[in-house]
């Protein structure tokens, strides 16, 4: 009985299968205690290889953003938030919100690389939160000034209502997909996104004799 050969992985192949166990490994360990040599062994190879790919551990970190960035699928909700030329804010932000959750859903480790950076007081959780947050909030902040500007939302820093939004949608998606919480993965995703945006917009109405 003949023996099948082992199909060798192309460069790029390589390349990708330590990224991903790389993001497996911070997600679970945390970047201080993951050594280049425990991302070996999960892909199965030598520490040189991979240093040959990464001659840093930064450089691999870099990569692992660019696996994990929103800017990646960024783009289907950017058409939905700029590009409509009409639409109601508390349907628009409920996709948004929907999306969120279903990309943290999707791939929860993001989360939990974003927990472990801030615990462990890395520089890496201000690019995370960059790369996954920024747009977000200032399209948010954005809508949040129109709405003051027409008399429809309470006076206040458009941009800290905008963070105030999204630490409650982190939030929820961290109970929906690291604790798993009986209680927050009861609702499917568009409804607890739809809830959470409904909440937001109520607290930021104007109040009858209310100054703007």
């Amino acid at each position: 009985m003949t023996k099948k050969k082992r199909q060798r992985l192309t460069a790029e192949d390589r390349r990708k299968l330590i990224v991903r166990k790389a993001i497996d490994l911070f997600a679970q360990q945390g970047f201080r205690a993951t050594r280049v040599k425990d991302i070996a062994e999960k892909v199965g190879t030598s520490d040189a290889l991979v240093f040959q790919h990464f001659p840093t551990k930064r450089e691999l970190y870099d990569a692992l953003l660019e696996q994990l960035c929103a800017r990646k699928h960024f783009t289907e909700v950017e058409q939905l938030l700029y590009y409509a030329p009409e639409y109601d804010l508390e349907d628009v932000l409920t996709k948004l919100s929907a999306w969120v959750l279903e990309q943290t859903e999707a791939e929860p480790a993001w989360l939990r690389l974003i927990l472990y950076a801030s615990l462990e007081r890395d520089e890496a959780v201000e690019e995370l939160t960059e790369e996954h947050f920024a747009r977000i909030i200032e399209y948010v902040a954005y809508e949040i000034a129109e709405g003051q500007a027409a008399g429809r939302f309470r006076a206040g820093d458009p941009k800290t209502y905008a963070r105030s939004f999204f630490a409650g949608l982190l939030g929820l998606s961290l109970m929906r997909t690291v604790v798993r919480d009986a209680d927050y993965v009861r609702d499917e995703t568009q409804r607890a996104a739809a809830t959470h945006v409904a909440l937001f917009l109520r607290g930021l109405e104007q109040q009858a004799g209310e100054k703007s």
